[in-house]
């Protein structure tokens, strides 16, 4: 087992850092770009739904053949090359005349980050001891709320001052910086190296996911529900063969793991629970509050401010802890703050209740974002770390897909696919947010029983031969 030195540990995280917090600070950005894009390429609000929505699918489609790749070719390489794919993707972003052409770039952008999310956790986990991993996720996890923070400003201030294209410039800086970070690690990791890729596998997992995802976000329609069904049929196809494949595209055993597949499936809810709140808020404001982009964005960058702040302390005590412990309160707080929403939400609002609520929402997030990814991964074995590092960004993406689907499904039902907020279906908009904020209440109550039951263990309990785990 290699030792790395505190430098090239450090050269690692913060490359991880610079490219994985560009995907929050773009998307949270847009969210405050929302009207002035429906405005300038001329599309509904339905329409709007799907920039979020495009870049979520294609990620989650490639997410786990990048991480394949990665494990044949190298980290490194597959690192270097999503930053490459997601800078070019970002800037043609720019150029963008219509909103399809914008689905198109975006999607491009989600394969560059799918190959930087499906290997960066993974890194950190190969280059850091156990008793240290915690801090160093919360690094990592921090970096992302910090985007999530500075997007909501940033994208109102940019947006007021020099348009929404902007925004996609904005980010390739620390793309770019992220890839130099990189390029200064001497090590490509590759765990199982000379390997063949399975392409087949590959086209039926994506064909799955593709049929699944624009299945959800499709609903209510019967051709939705048509996708989801023909979805699930090739998936379980997938399932099939893959376990008749000598060298699979995802190996299934690690679902037979039950602390792993229950940690994952509180990772899905979390995010298919809180992803569309900033989409919901960001139009809320700026409609029916008659807030401009700055002051929506100032309101919602306090809930991943408070994040990252607790995000950092917990990574102080994630690894001496019972796993289970911080992501189960946070989870079981972040319902609570979702409970507040709902009941200051209306056509008149309370806002003093809107900014505790704002509050209370990073907190629980906080508390369980970073922990529940150290737990998650304390579960499985070196030799899977890229695999279940892939399997943890994967199921992010799909519960924010899941997320944005639920947010475009109610959009359709109570607007129409065509309609544009304005004053005369104001009413109708606040029935889809409360009815939104419903369905994240359950999917939050449940993740909590998921999180709480995935069972009783420290990290180095579960890290049976690991020579660097120490305890203190």
């Amino acid at each position: 087992m290699r030792e790395y030195s505190v430098a090239e540990r450090r050269t690692v995280l913060i490359a991880a850092c610079m490219a994985i917090f560009v995907n929050p600070l773009a998307g949270t950005m847009l969210n405050l770009a929302l009207n002035d894009i429906g405005a300038d390429l001329q599309c509904s609000a339905h329409e709007l739904g799907w920039i979020a929505s495009i870049f979520f699918i294609v990620s989650v489609v490639a997410m786990v053949p990048a991480a394949r790749l990665a494990d044949i070719y190298g980290k490194r390489r597959v690192f270097l090359a999503g930053t490459l794919v997601t800078v070019v993707g970002l800037l043609l972003s720019m150029t963008a005349q219509n909103i399809y052409m914008l689905y198109v770039f975006r999607g491009m952008t989600g394969i560059g980050t799918a190959c930087i999310s499906s290997t960066s956790v993974s890194m950190i986990v190969d280059v850091y001891p156990r008793d240290q991993r915690g801090a160093a996720l919360a690094w990592n996890t921090a970096c992302v709320y910090t985007g999530a923070s500075l997007g909501p400003s940033l994208g109102g201030v940019i947006t007021d001052l020099f348009g929404w294209r902007i925004i996609f410039l904005v980010v390739v800086p620390f793309v770019l910086l992220g890839a130099l970070m990189m390029f200064r690690f001497p090590y490509n990791i590759a765990n199982t190296k000379g390997e063949p890729f399975d392409a087949k596998g590959s086209v039926v997992y994506g064909l799955s996911i593709l049929f699944v995802m624009f299945g959800i976000i499709s609903l209510p329609e019967l051709y939705g529900i048509a996708m989801i069904v023909v979805g699930f049929i090739i998936l379980a196809f997938f399932v099939i063969t893959e376990r008749r494949t000598e060298y699979p595209i995802m190996h299934l055993e690690l679902f037979r793991n039950s602390r792993f597949t229950r940690s994952l499936t509180a990772l899905f809810l979390n995010y298919a629970a809180s992803y569309c709140i900033a989409f919901f808020f960001s139009l809320y404001l700026q409609n029916i509050g008659e807030m401009t982009s700055t002051e929506a964005g100032m309101f919602l960058m306090i809930q991943p401010v408070v994040q990252v702040i607790f995000t950092l302390i917990a990574g102080r005590f994630v690894d001496r802890m019972d796993l289970r412990i911080l992501p189960t309160v946070g989870m079981s707080i972040t319902l609570i703050g979702i409970i507040m929403l709902y009941f200051s939400t209306g056509i008149t609002y309370n806002i003093t209740m809107l900014y505790i609520a704002q509050f209370v929402l990073g907190l629980g997030f906080g508390l369980f974002s970073s922990p529940n990814t150290t737990a998650t991964m304390a579960y499985v074995d070196r030799k899977d770390y890229n695999k279940a590092s892939a399997l943890i960004s994967t199921m992010r993406q799909i519960g924010m897909t899941a997320s944005m689907g639920l947010a475009t499904c109610l959009i359709s039902i109570f607007l129409g696919t065509e309609a544009v907020i304005e004053p005369s279906n104001y009413v109708q908009f606040v029935d889809v947010v409360k009815t939104g904020l419903l369905f994240c209440m359950a999917f939050c109550a449940i993740g909590t029983i998921f999180s709480w039951f995935r069972g009783k263990a420290t990290s180095c309990d579960v890290a049976s031969g690991d020579d660097r785990c120490r305890r203190s």
